[in-house]
């Protein structure tokens, strides 16, 4: 069976639509509810946790806090 290239590029248009709605809901949870940083005695070794609800947090926290935690550390080091 030879597959229609134009139903090819419509697929590729919803899945792109939908990866970009869901990037804009995550971005719109970290704005929103905000990320609460818990530093020990010293500095390198702080907690970042989120302040969204229930299922939004096991959705953001694991990776997106992470990767901005340690985008700010390595940040603030540099300044």
């Amino acid at each position: 069976m030879l597959i229609n290239i134009d139903n090819i590029i419509k697929c590729g248009a919803v899945f792109s639509l939908i990866g970009t709605v869901i990037m804009i809901i995550l971005v719109s949870v970290i704005l929103i509810f905000p990320v609460q940083k818990n530093c020990d005695s010293n500095d390198s070794d702080c907690q970042f946790i989120s302040t969204a609800p229930g299922i939004l947090r096991s959705i953001v926290s694991p990776l997106l806090i992470f990767r901005f935690g340690t985008r700010y550390k390595l940040r603030k080091s540099h300044l």
